[in-house]
């Protein structure tokens, strides 16, 4: 009789957790104020949608949802641009929204994100190491 209690809270107790992570991570006032977009499902999001031809499959969904729209592959949340004049407008008006990139994970953990010119914010440390670069590397004499 102890064996089926055991056995079945070890078997039920990564289920439990899994619906509480669910549910705590898909609280309304963590979500963010993104464009619209198709419902994701668990765990994959949107990678369903894509299919073998991305572009044919992304210019479908912006008639859908518009010339700017979210999208989840699997645990990112990407934002999609699909017109020119939408696209001029983001990187004119809000450039300051879009002028960081997600650092990958073996960029991190070798610790290159923190001296590459790429990975980092806009910021004091940003504009130091692009001036150097400027004067540096990208001279006349130099390329």
């Amino acid at each position: 009789m102890r064996y089926y209690t055991l056995s079945s809270i070890i078997l039920l107790l990564p289920i439990i957790i899994f619906i509480l992570h669910h549910f705590i991570k898909n609280t309304p006032r963590r979500r963010a104020k993104l464009p619209p977009g198709p419902k994701p499902w668990p765990i994959i999001g949107n990678i369903h949608l894509l299919g073998s031809k991305p572009h044919s499959s992304l210019a479908n969904l912006s008639k859908t949802y518009g010339p700017l729209m979210s999208l989840r592959l699997g645990s990112a949340t990407i934002v999609v641009i699909s017109s020119p004049d939408v696209a001029k407008e983001m990187f004119l008006k809000h450039d300051s929204a879009f002028s960081s990139r997600r650092v990958p994970d073996s960029f991190r953990t070798l610790g290159h994100d923190k001296v590459s010119v790429i990975w980092n914010p806009v910021g004091p440390r940003w504009r130091n190491l692009r001036k150097i670069s400027t004067i540096q590397l990208f001279t006349n004499q130099r390329l």
